[in-house]
């Protein structure tokens, strides 16, 4: 099981600060580590870490028992509970994500979330959305960015 500090070092060779903090951690991305032509390979793995991705490509997502094909744009969410590799067709034209720890998870009010499908590993965690839900995620991307770019604690 890849840790959250490990996915920091592979993809971008550093670590936060506060990576440690007692609230638990969240960040967010643009997916340019795994774009163009130094796109890295997403092996078949799993984490001690939650992702939700917004992605907007035509390709396969593998997970243990299953696999999904995505043809438009999707919503996509990871937890440690399942393992999981993309397979891209052809390029990725936009994508954003968020990582997250449990203990965030706690420090938001979240006790129970393996109730949510989504975490549950024989969950929903694929959800095609329209050209619209696609434009209103990525505005909640974007107020992540203004966020976390933010002096707010």
């Amino acid at each position: 099981m890849e840790s959250i500090e490990a996915d920091y070092k592979s993809n971008f060779g550093w670590l936060p600060d506060n990576i440690k903090n007692k609230i638990g951690h969240f960040n967010v991305f643009p997916l340019m580590p795994f774009v163009g032509e130094k796109a890295k390979h997403v092996p078949n793995k799993r984490r001690d870490f939650y992702k939700i991705m917004l992605i907007k490509v035509n390709s396969k997502l593998y997970y243990a028992v299953r696999e999904v094909e995505i043809q438009k744009q999707v919503l996509v969410f990871s937890n440690p509970q399942i393992s999981y590799n993309f397979e891209h067709l052809e390029g990725i034209k936009g994508v954003f994500y968020c990582i997250f720890n449990k203990h965030f998870l706690i420090s938001v009010g979240i006790y129970k979330f393996n109730n949510y499908s989504v975490f549950q590993s024989n969950g929903d965690h694929v959800f095609e959305l329209t050209e619209e839900q696609m434009n209103a995620v990525s505005d909640i991307y974007k107020k992540m960015f203004d966020e976390i770019a933010s002096d707010y604690v």
